[in-house]
């Protein structure tokens, strides 16, 4: 691999870390808030014999955040779902083969459904002018985490398709995180 590859793969990987660890913070931050909104509902629930009404909705849009944040991360860490028992036993050459068109086919499904269908669905809801019933917020707002994760998953997964077309087959895992 020459100089100028090690260095875009290095800097490939640099952002790739950076942009996860900011990731990882983002969902510490929302899941906090999850934790402290649902706790406000359980005190408000018993302590005062009602529920906060915008509590459970406001939980609902964190679950909604966090869950599709942490899916990115998991994009950046490498660590989604896979047969690796299988793809292991695969000769070098099938083996990378196999991860850029897994790569390619996670891709597409991130731009189909993450950006294009959550860009139409946020679109749509503005368009309708729907708000939340409890929260005084537009009802996009718990829809935008579609796309807005769905820009993160497509990045990392850019980034490890650069990865594993630069990486030779003969240089051991190209898997690695």
């Amino acid at each position: 691999m020459t100089v100028v590859n090690n260095s875009l793969l290095a800097r490939a990987k640099a952002f790739r870390h950076g942009l996860t660890a900011f990731l990882k913070w983002v969902v510490i931050a929302l899941m906090f808030l999850l934790v402290v909104d649902v706790l406000w509902g359980v005190i408000s629930r018993y302590a005062f014999g009602q529920q906060a009404k915008w509590s459970e909705e406001l939980a609902r849009m964190l679950l909604v955040w966090v869950s599709l944040f942490g899916a990115s991360v998991a994009f950046g860490m490498k660590a989604h779902l896979g047969l690796d028992y299988f793809a292991e036993k695969l000769h070098p050459d099938a083996g990378k083969l196999n991860r850029v068109i897994g790569a390619v086919i996670c891709l597409a499904f991130a731009v189909v459904v993450f950006l294009i269908g959550g860009l139409n669905l946020v679109r749509n809801t503005i368009d309708s002018g729907q708000t939340m019933v409890a929260l005084p917020i537009a009802k996009w707002w718990e829809y935008a985490a579609l796309p807005v994760s769905g820009c993160f998953m497509v990045v990392f997964l850019i980034e490890q398709l650069i990865e594993v077309v630069m990486i030779p087959v003969d240089s051991g895992k190209e898997g690695t995180k």
